[in-house]
């Protein structure tokens, strides 16, 4: 609600001071919210710590109240009339900004990588961050070969980035390592990422089923202790000749345990790729999304939303053949989707630096000049690299 950390420091200070001289502070301070859950909500404590909890109140709850309560709070002071400052706080706060676009409904990540629109994997993801899914914590991802499926953790990293306090810890089993990558490296991994000790990991016992379960409870009892933060554990690529009995062990384990007590409170499962006829969880604790073909018109929405970082309107169509012509059938066609639009994400921000200096210069020629004809695979980038490097050397 503030517009800059500033002005919430001085709104605080300027309470603390007030309330502090007054007789009795928590009375005072919870007064205008009769009525409200605000007296309820509020923290015991010193001023100070009452004041910090009380601003924090008011932020969270926004515009749900007229007057918002932080103009309530802020009237509080006998010189919120008088100091110019509040003034222009409180008439900040007051009105309800227009609604941003979703973070979560992006086809850019904020790292920069297009992600085509999973309608599903959204809903799915957006399910198991309610309280509804305490009752289904449990998500597989499943598709063809080459299909997108681990793609499915960049979006679930941006996801978790948007939605805090959910906390991701991805392992992505690496074939090259199978005989490495056992029950017991997995689990210590997962207990490594929370932060927590890992002394109390079971030692070993000649029973291999009832071991895994054990380790399987320890990785969540750690993250259990947390509680504060929500614990999303995703194992990605967890199939193949060479992933070991145990490991595989080890996540039907984690799969029957995290439906039992505090665990579904606190954690989700997401396993990519994994094979969900091995889980023995109840099948109304599951989830599945199934990952189908990729239809045009979701790649067109991406190209549209990467268009919208271009400094001139730019129709769609002007670049649609760049990502589209040729593009291949089979198990490479994600691949090369992928770096298609990449590509032109790159070129897009690129040429608008580049002519930032050369304003009579016509945007979208360029643009479309830096694109065509680019040579496929590991050359594309090397290409498109010389030719804006050319570019820029003309503009200067």
């Amino acid at each position: 609600m503030f517009s800059s950390e500033e002005d919430k420091d001085y709104v605080t200070q300027q309470l603390i001071t007030w309330i502090g001289g007054v007789e009795k502070p928590r009375e005072t301070l919870t007064a205008p919210f009769f009525g409200t859950t605000f007296p309820t909500e509020l923290r015991m404590g010193n001023v100070t710590e009452m004041i910090i909890d009380a601003v924090r109140l008011c932020v969270i709850d926004g515009w749900q109240h007229d007057p918002p309560w932080l103009v309530s709070l802020i009237r509080l002071l006998p010189t919120a009339n008088d100091d110019t400052k509040l003034i222009e706080i409180r008439q900040h706060v007051s009105v309800k900004p227009p609604p941003a676009p979703d973070p979560l409904e992006s086809t850019i990540l904020y790292t920069g990588t297009p992600f085509v629109d999973r309608r599903e994997l959204r809903l799915q993801l957006r399910r198991l961050a309610t309280i509804a899914a305490n009752a289904q914590p449990i998500l597989v991802v499943s598709g063809d070969t080459k299909s997108g499926k681990s793609y499915s953790t960049k979006y679930i990293d941006y996801f978790s980035h948007n939605q805090p306090p959910i906390v991701p810890y991805p392992i992505e089993f690496d074939p090259d390592l199978g005989l490495e990558m056992g029950a017991v490296q997995v689990a210590r991994d997962l207990v490594s990422m929370m932060g927590r000790p890992l002394d109390d990991m079971p030692a070993p016992t000649t029973n291999q089923k009832l071991y895994v379960q054990q380790l399987a409870t320890w990785v969540l009892n750690e993250a259990a202790q947390s509680q504060s933060l929500r614990h999303w554990f995703i194992l990605d690529n967890f199939k193949g000749d060479k992933l070991r009995q145990d490991t595989r062990e080890l996540l039907i384990a984690l799969s029957d345990r995290i439906t039992k007590g505090v665990f579904p409170q606190r954690c989700r499962l997401i396993l990519i790729g994994f094979d969900r006829a091995l889980l023995t969880v109840d099948a109304d604790k599951v989830e599945e999304e199934l990952i189908g073909p990729c239809p045009p018109a979701e790649v067109e929405q991406t190209i549209g939303e990467i268009l919208t970082r271009a400094p001139v309107p730019v129709a769609p169509a002007t670049v649609s053949a760049f990502v589209f012509e040729n593009l291949p059938n089979g198990e490479a066609k994600m691949k090369e989707l992928d770096l298609r639009l990449r590509a032109l994400l790159y070129a897009v921000g690129k040429v608008k630096d580049i002519l930032a200096s050369a304003p009579n210069v016509e945007y979208t020629p360029v643009l479309v000049r830096m694109l065509e004809n680019l040579p496929s695979g590991d050359d594309r980038m090397k290409e498109l690299d010389k030719r804006l490097a050319d570019l820029q050397n003309v503009v200067k």
